[in-house]
């Protein structure tokens, strides 16, 4: 028999989670991290059986666009099944029968719009709405080294990133601890985040000063002049590209996104990792790079039956559906 609880403080879950967890987003120590710095009501399930845990979710609240991905202003209370710090990682994992039965219970027991995001099998018509989210693009890393990807990118493709950095080759990057973010880092993620056509939770400066220890921060300076930023994160198979910031007014002349974004697969491939997670948004310069998107699932249910068969009704408008470039960036056989 399946047992469920509600757990407060992540200080409190079960020895056996992280071993439960897919990824370090999903883990204790990063749940501490997010509970002190982006607090937004966290609170956490799990479902046991026979002893064993089975399944387990993260859920906090924030008030979102219903309607975000056709841009109109719908403000609602939504509680997220989720990561609360906008990566495309699941907040709910598990036994596959196990997670089914657990989003059924958050629903019996969180009152209003749950929200269940990032989810990666599609899912099965029913009591809940659904749709696609974001998609996150991910490169397979098949390379020894820096050169054997660029050989194997198309030749117009292959051709601009050389060009790319040929022409900026005045800018320096530097690695550095996550503890030396600054303000002016901080003005720049805001730009980011202002632009970003599927806004969640936004973070505070204090959220990416203290990250963990297996964060890094790599600065684009032109001279002194910070002109973007971006941290990753080395997991054991996958280097993640975590969140960034960009002086938007300069990217225009120095293509700073780009050499980032480049710059973090160059990183990839150096370490041996297995897979590149560039992350979501900005798909179509991800892909031009050569990453391809994997698509991400979201369910939506209310605790109201009428305005949960409304949802039904008008899941459409809460997908994504943006139609995504057939870039082929790369050879055939690295596809």
């Amino acid at each position: 028999m399946m047992e469920f609880k509600r757990i407060q403080e992540s200080i409190k879950l079960p020895a056996e989670w992280d071993a439960l967890a897919d990824n370090y987003f999903q883990q204790t120590k990063f749940l501490l991290h997010a509970e002190k710095y982006n607090s937004c009501q966290q609170r956490y399930y799990t479902c046991f059986e026979n002893g064993k845990l089975i399944s387990a979710a993260i859920v906090y609240s924030l008030r979102l666009d219903l309607l975000t991905f056709i841009n109109i202003k719908s403000p609602v209370k939504m509680n997220i099944t989720g990561i609360p710090c906008s990566v495309s990682s699941k907040g709910i994992f598990g036994d596959k029968a196990a997670v089914e039965a657990l989003k059924k219970h958050i629903c019996q027991v969180e009152k209003g719009f749950v929200l269940f995001l990032n989810l990666e099998d599609e899912p099965v018509k029913g009591c809940f709405a659904s749709g696609k989210t974001l998609p996150t693009i991910v490169l397979k890393n098949n390379f020894e080294k820096w050169d054997d990807y660029l050989a194997a990118l198309r030749s117009n493709y292959r051709r601009r990133l050389i060009l790319l950095n040929k022409n900026n080759s005045d800018l320096r990057f530097e690695r550095k601890s996550c503890s030396e973010f600054t303000y002016e880092m901080y003005r720049q993620y805001l730009e980011v985040y202002k632009r970003s056509s599927g806004k969640l939770e936004k973070l505070n400066c204090d959220f990416f000063k203290n990250l963990p220890p297996e964060f890094n921060l790599t600065i684009c300076f032109k001279n002194e002049t910070i002109l973007g930023w971006n941290i990753t994160l080395e997991s054991p198979t996958v280097y993640y590209f975590f969140l960034g910031g960009i002086d938007y007014t300069q990217n225009k002349v120095h293509n700073t996104y780009l050499r980032l974004l480049s710059a973090i697969i160059e990183d990839g491939i150096q370490k041996k990792m297995k897979t590149i997670d560039l992350g979501q948004t900005a798909e179509t310069p991800k892909m031009r790079l050569g990453g391809k998107p994997e698509i991400r699932y979201m369910q939506a249910h209310h605790h109201n039956r009428f305005l949960n068969n409304t949802l039904k009704s008008f899941s459409t408008f809460l997908e994504y559906k943006r139609k995504l470039e057939n870039t082929q960036a790369m050879k055939e056989r690295f596809e």
